[in-house]
């Protein structure tokens, strides 16, 4: 089976699923087998970075922290950063987060992810988070007009550590999966990805 199709099919199983704030297990032992399985023989040059970068996000879906590690700490762009950053975000490691995102400086998805994320936002019931602070911070993140990953991490930070808040929780799981499905389309179009990866 060629990369494209069994890319293809791996996304449309895996990118429904809102992965998790924090560590939890993988989503399917099997998927890990068959992201692992996808040959990167057919790249060279930055098609092959952007490919290992589409198979770090593929395992960031399917919760399997370690393995999307293995593969972003050696992806030297700013989405092998991107990637990197979201992965240390999701396992609790918050300064560490940061200092990747400071890596990766701008993106060309920030003006997509923040607009979608202030969409997502101002859609949502902000009246159903009881925590006040957790409020108060998606509304900044929301009012400034740009993509805060620092501002995202520290929200993420405060709802898992402090806040716990079950409305809270499903917002920003949506926010994280908004920002992981863009990212994971921009590796796949950089790879030479024709089309769209998730339709």
């Amino acid at each position: 089976m060629s990369w494209t199709e069994s890319l293809h099919r791996l996304a449309a199983q895996l990118t429904d699923h809102r992965p998790s704030l924090y560590p939890t297990e993988e989503l399917d032992d099997l998927n890990d087998i068959k992201i692992g399985k996808l040959s990167t023989s057919g790249f060279q040059g930055e098609g092959l970075t952007y490919a290992l970068a589409v198979k770090s996000g593929l395992h960031l879906f399917n919760e399997s922290l370690d393995r999307s590690h293995t593969l972003s700490q050696d992806i030297h762009n700013p989405t092998g950063s991107f990637w990197h950053g979201i992965m240390h975000r999701m396992e609790g490691d918050y300064s560490n987060a940061k200092y990747w995102f400071r890596m990766v400086h701008s993106h060309p998805i920030y003006p997509v992810l923040a607009e979608q994320a202030a969409a997502a936002i101002q859609e949502a019931d902000l009246d159903e988070i009881r925590s006040s602070a957790l409020r108060a911070q998606l509304a900044k993140l929301c009012a400034g007009g740009a993509w805060d990953p620092y501002l995202f991490v520290d929200l993420v930070e405060q709802q898992v550590t402090r806040a716990r808040d079950e409305a809270g929780e499903a917002l920003l799981m949506h926010i994280q999966w908004l920002e992981m499905r863009l990212l994971l389309e921009y590796s796949y179009t950089q790879s030479g990805g024709g089309g769209s990866l998730l339709g």
